[in-house]
């Protein structure tokens, strides 16, 4: 199986969101995010002397990576330490829940609406005592509802 990369881009936004119980969290200073997309391909060799390449079999189109990274400081103080900020993305980081994209006209252009975490790095900051750099990684999420008149049309193809 190979993934291949399709869309990939980058953008400063404010980015939104909200956690199941409506407990909205707003990302600290206009991160940079980039997204990506793959889809999943099986390649199968051909048979024969004359014969080159592979062939091509579509499996499915992936979640949407999200790269986030931004710069977390405290305006009114900018040498001291954010840890208020700091303290919010890693309650964020601690939801094991898909959280809502309320805004951000970046992710709604590719029709993201719902992102999972998956990771958070808070890089080292040498010499900047009141910035902290972090990355976090997030993928798409969508509800998923199973399409009965699409299991009945199976069901009958088969009788």
């Amino acid at each position: 199986m190979v993934n291949i990369t399709g869309i990939y881009s980058r953008y400063f936004t404010t980015l939104k969101v909200s956690d199941k119980a409506g407990n909205q969290y707003v990302f600290p200073n206009e991160p940079l995010m980039s997204i990506g997309l793959s889809k999943t391909i099986v390649e199968t060799a051909t048979v024969g002397k004359e014969r080159k390449g592979t062939v091509k079999e579509y499996i499915c189109t992936e979640d949407y990576s999200i790269n986030i990274k931004g710069v977390c400081v405290n305006e009114a103080e900018p040498e001291t330490y954010p840890a208020e900020q700091v303290a919010e993305l890693k309650r964020m980081f601690e939801i094991n829940d898909s959280l809502e994209v309320v805004s951000n006209p970046f992710l709604e252009l590719f029709e993201i609406r719902n992102i999972v975490f998956k990771d958070i790095q808070f890089d080292e900051m040498a010499g900047e005592q009141g910035l902290q750099k972090f990355t976090i990684i997030a993928v798409s999420d969508q509800d998923f509802y199973a399409d009965l008149s699409e299991r009945e049309s199976n069901l009958k193809s088969l009788l």
